[in-house]
């Protein structure tokens, strides 16, 4: 059966948004993504995007995985566009991994997922063929509840004195332990970011992979995915699938408010909101907010995408840029949200109107560590003036 196209997979999202918006409470009372929405993801063949083709993956372009993250996230579900666009993005990393780390998690299975809490915890000891790893809490485990493995992060000490290497271990469900009452938040209620923990782990050096040598151009798993995808930098490209729910959570609000302007009346404000300029102000600089922002990630990703085809290294500059522009772009969709938060009235703090919804979760995803808008603003203006950057992600 031929693999299906960008425009059928952004259709099937499409298709699939009422359902996904009548679960939207039910995830966010489960604190995790429901199995059936898990599984029709799964159906609809959404993990597999971005995944390598030697391991049944379509091996597109980050921008349908953008595209389809946004739909479920307008559909009023951005929890459930945050695991999609993790679990998806895993699948990605993963094929700049260690190629018998690659078969370990898909030689038996192809679709097993990933989650991956990059910070690094855990008492770590060098032993013959691999390392010990003991204790450690890991946060931020996003799609925990449907992953078989964890990507977890650790330092390795550098046996020459050196600075220590900052590296994920591939580690099997048995070995680590979800903790499921320490996802208690106010927004992305349903993402399942829960944390993990180990207690004792052996993990070989085939199932090791150094975050440090790869943001130095060293990606083992090159040798069997060799296609343009794998061929940009590791942070950088992928960071836009972070934004893309909160891009649909935006999209999501907006239309809810244009809808119920066309009958609302202000009682305070005497008269009908349609014909209101400061309510209409505010639909068309949101709309406008959320359009510019995604058509400068998009940008950045294209352009990505254009040098890995033609065989040319992105640069530190474009890499800066590509990250800025994530945060900023967040930063728009955040202030988009407010303008139509704000301009809903009342109405929109009730749990039925997913307005209410998208402004905390916009929010949440704004205070995620690879969108702050000061650091990323910071590095990339170092990169424009041409000043040191000394920083991994680029």
């Amino acid at each position: 059966m031929a693999n299906p196209t960008s425009a059928e997979l952004v259709q099937r999202a499409k298709d699939m948004a009422p359902t996904i918006a009548e679960r939207a409470l039910q995830c966010e009372q489960m604190g995790q993504l429901p199995d059936e929405t898990y599984e029709d993801f799964r159906e609809a063949g959404f993990y597999r995007i971005v995944q390598p083709k030697k391991f049944g993956g379509y091996e597109m372009d980050l921008m349908t995985l953008f595209d389809v993250s946004k739909e479920i996230g307008r559909a009023g579900c951005a929890s459930s566009a945050w695991v999609l666009s993790i679990l998806a993005i895993h699948n990605y990393y993963l094929a700049y991994f260690p190629p018998k780390a690659q078969e370990f998690i898909w030689g038996e299975d192809d679709n097993n997922q990933t989650c991956t809490p990059f910070n690094p915890s855990g008492t770590v000891t060098k032993v013959k063929g691999g390392i010990e790893l003991k204790g450690g809490n890991w946060t931020f485990a996003s799609g925990c509840d449907h992953s078989r493995f964890a990507l977890l992060g650790v330092l390795i000490e550098d046996e020459n004195g050196g600075p220590p290497e900052f590296c994920q271990c591939v580690i099997p469900e048995g070995d680590f332990i979800i903790d499921h009452d320490s996802w208690d938040v106010a927004g992305l209620k349903g993402s399942g970011s829960k944390n993990i923990s180990v207690d004792e782990v052996f993990v070989p050096d085939d199932l090791i992979f150094s975050l440090t040598k790869v943001n130095q151009g060293i990606a083992p798993g090159r040798e069997i995915n060799d296609g343009p995808l794998y061929k940009q930098a590791f942070f950088p490209p992928s960071l836009c699938t972070l934004v893309a729910p909160a891009c649909g959570a935006a999209l999501g609000a907006l239309d809810t408010f244009a809808e119920k302007m066309k009958t609302r009346t202000l009682v305070f404000g005497i008269g009908n909101q349609i014909e209101k300029v400061p309510s209409l102000i505010r639909l068309v600089e949101a709309e406008y907010e959320i359009e510019m922002a995604e058509a400068q990630i998009k940008k950045d990703s294209i352009e990505f995408m254009r040098l890995a085809t033609a065989g040319q290294t992105s640069s530190q500059l474009l890499n800066a840029r590509g990250l800025y522009s994530n945060a900023y772009g967040m930063t728009l969709f955040t202030r988009a949200i407010e303008r139509i938060f704000v301009a809903a009235g009342g109405g929109a703090l009730q749990n039925k109107n997913p307005i209410q919804r998208a402004w905390r979760d916009v929010h949440t995803i704004n205070n995620h560590g690879g969108l702050n808008f000061d650091s990323m603003a910071e590095l990339y203006g170092r990169a424009r003036m041409g000043l040191p950057t000394n920083n991994a992600l680029i």
